[in-house]
């Protein structure tokens, strides 16, 4: 009898553990929390963020992409210490930041963690597919062996491609190489066969198998301009890519290849990018500075008691607001005074008085400024956003105390001439007085404007501009017309045929510029005998153009148009001798070569014209030029004839 009691008071303590257990579990998962957590993913995968960096920072000014580079070999090659994703993040923020000043820093670092760049980089490895796929590789190669592994089965091949969601899929490493080198003409995988190429790069060079550059692509700043394109295929953190790097930027020196660097990093060679040069590539691409709806509805409606304030949480910074007004008898200036040691507790039972106020005891006036006492509230903060959240949140509980807030007058008036500009239920954004639609911004473009007036402002403040003056400049207006410009040819170069305030033929005209202000046609220029407008051109005197605008401006000039037309004369060929030459001028010509060139044997007869005879028959000598290439019957460009006759008829 007692073996039976014992064995079952056993059992009923078994049971009771067993359901203390399932009870625990299932409590353990009823408590768990409710959160909806919602991304949205990128149709590519992830990217290194390493090489994110240096396509920031070339956006920023392109031979930053090169410190970049040289800043990280020198200084983690070797390095065998393990980091975290968090330590090499954190590393790269340092290195980037030490070649950007003043706050564009800060827009480096919001960028990166966009993953702004990511883009760019797929673009770079559907580049890297186009140029495997351009060349067959040989058997040693193409086994697509990864990391000595075995080969990427035909299974993993086909899911890839029917995977029609994924774009810029990244290529994969050939025969466990991470870098190679395309000339357009080959491949090179290995060192030896790059260096046996650059003794003479020029021994099969032809212009039509060179690879085509893009205004995107990182060109090596001491890189030839005519030099066989030497593009370079990898990922800084690579080994490989140190190497070829070396090897390339000695012979774009040397003046042997113009260097380009396309970042790629090929899948499979993760492992062999260094301790940083994989952050990023791991995991999926999260989309930023995309927002998504969520319209759920909780069908269990519970009581709260909305009157108790969260601990920890003060609507009141003290050292900002203003304390000096009572509150339910208190005035907690002269409290903080005596016991600075308890602000957060004295805060607090601030925030209780003010919350235990009742909002419907007050009166209808107390509510008339209630908006006005709001704004100033948060812009007043020393976190308006953080204000402004907390305010909307628990905004029964604070509007007591925002309706006794002695309002400012300032606040007041900023307030009313807004409403003025702005028509009510509209919004306006604006940033340094330059208005943003607001339909049509989103994050990226908001940190490209931000951007775009950071680096103003860093322009501005090398040249040591105050602080204040540089706020006035960035909040200037531009002008109505930004796509036009303005050009100073007041020099001796500009040839005029016209001055209409010194030439006789204008002398009948009026001089005074209320002219301006008399109705006229529309369109129709005023005749004063001011130069207010000005006509200059450039041209070449033996091109049919260059002639043809000579006679157009001759037209205008005998149809008294109120401009002062001018030209300035050039030789084509001698500016291809200059570009030639590097900008310097060639040695004297003899009179074979300017005759040879009608430019500037046509400059060289005009100007003695013009100190013989007058500006008048050396713009006459021009249009006879012209005019004999028509009677002529010649559609090609004037010849030596007719610059010759010319000149005769214009002398006599």
């Amino acid at each position: 009898m007692e073996t039976r009691v014992r064995s079952g008071f056993r059992v009923l303590i078994l049971m009771a553990v067993c359901i203390m257990v399932c009870g625990y579990s299932v409590s353990a998962q009823t408590q768990r929390p409710k959160n909806v957590q919602v991304a949205l993913r990128a149709k590519w995968p992830g990217t290194s963020l390493l090489l994110e960096a240096g396509e920031l920072l070339s956006k920023e000014w392109k031979d930053h992409f090169w410190e970049f580079i040289e800043v990280w070999l020198d200084n983690e090659s070797g390095n065998t210490d393990s980091y975290t994703a968090k330590d090499c993040l954190q590393k790269i923020y340092n290195y980037g930041k030490s070649l950007v000043t003043g706050q564009l820093t800060s827009v480096f670092e919001l960028s990166l963690t966009l993953r702004s760049s990511s883009p760019r980089l797929v673009l770079y490895q559907q580049l890297a597919e186009e140029s495997l796929s351009s060349f067959p590789l040989s058997d040693d190669i193409n086994t697509n062996v990864i990391d000595g592994g075995a080969s990427e089965s035909n299974e993993g091949k086909e899911a890839r491609k029917a995977d029609s969601l994924l774009v810029g899929i990244n290529p994969r490493s050939p025969g466990g190489k991470c870098c190679w080198v395309d000339t357009g003409g080959a491949l090179f995988f290995d060192l030896p066969e790059l260096q046996s190429w650059l003794h003479n790069p020029h021994k099969d060079g032809n212009i039509f198998q060179q690879p085509e550059l893009f205004d995107f692509d990182h060109v090596y700043f001491d890189s030839s301009t005519g030099s066989p394109i030497a593009i370079l295929y990898g990922a800084l953190g690579t080994e490989c890519f140190k190497e070829f790097h070396r090897i390339l930027v000695e012979a774009a020196k040397e003046g042997k290849v113009k260097y380009v660097v396309r970042p790629v990093l090929p899948s499979g060679c993760e492992s062999k990018s260094g301790h940083c040069g994989a952050v990023g590539t791991g995991e999926p691409l999260n989309l930023g500075g995309y927002g998504v709806e969520l319209a759920l509805k909780n069908m269990e409606y519970k009581a709260m008691d909305d009157s108790e304030i969260k601990k920890g949480v003060t609507l009141e910074d003290p050292h900002t607001e203003d304390l000096s007004q009572e509150v339910r008898g208190f005035i907690f200036s002269k409290i903080l005074e005596r016991k600075p040691e308890l602000t957060s507790e004295i805060m607090a039972f601030r925030d209780s008085l003010l919350s235990s106020t009742v909002s419907d005891t007050l009166n209808v006036w107390e509510l008339k400024d209630l908006g006005h006492q709001t704004v100033q509230k948060i812009v007043h903060a020393s976190d308006p956003l953080h204000s402004m959240q907390e305010i909307n949140q628990n905004f029964p509980s604070v509007v007591s105390y925002l309706s006794r807030m002695k309002l400012d007058d300032s606040i007041k008036d900023e307030i009313l001439a807004n409403q003025r500009m702005i028509p009510p239920g509209k919004s306006l954004m604006a940033l340094n007085g330059a208005l943003i639609d607001i339909e049509d911004i989103d994050l990226f473009l908001l940190i490209d404007m931000v951007h775009q007036e950071l680096s103003l402002a860093d322009q501005y403040t090398k040249l040591k501009i105050p602080s204040s003056t540089i706020r006035k400049l960035l909040s200037t207006l531009p002008p109505p017309e930004s796509n036009s410009f303005r050009v100073d040819f007041r020099s001796d170069h500009v040839q005029y045929i016209n001055d209409l305030e010194v030439d006789a033929r204008y002398k009948q005209w009026r001089s005074s510029l209320n002219e301006l202000l008399m109705p006229v046609f529309p369109g129709q220029l005023r005749y004063i005998r001011k130069n207010l407008f000005h006509a200059v051109y450039v041209l070449d005197p033996a091109s049919i153009c260059g002639l043809e605008t000579i006679d157009t401006i001759v037209t205008m000039f005998e149809n008294s148009l109120p401009v002062k037309f001018g030209v300035i004369l050039y030789s084509t060929k001698m500016i291809e001798t200059l570009e030639a030459n590097g900008g310097e001028f060639p040695p004297l010509e003899s009179d074979v070569q300017i005759k040879e060139d009608i430019s500037s044997l046509t400059i060289r007869l005009f100007f003695y014209i013009k100190e013989s005879l007058g500006m008048l028959k050396a713009f006459e000598f021009l249009s006879n030029v012209n005019k004999l290439r028509m009677d002529s019957g010649d559609e090609d460009a004037p010849v030596l004839d007719h610059v010759e006759g010319a000149f005769v008829e214009t002398l006599l």
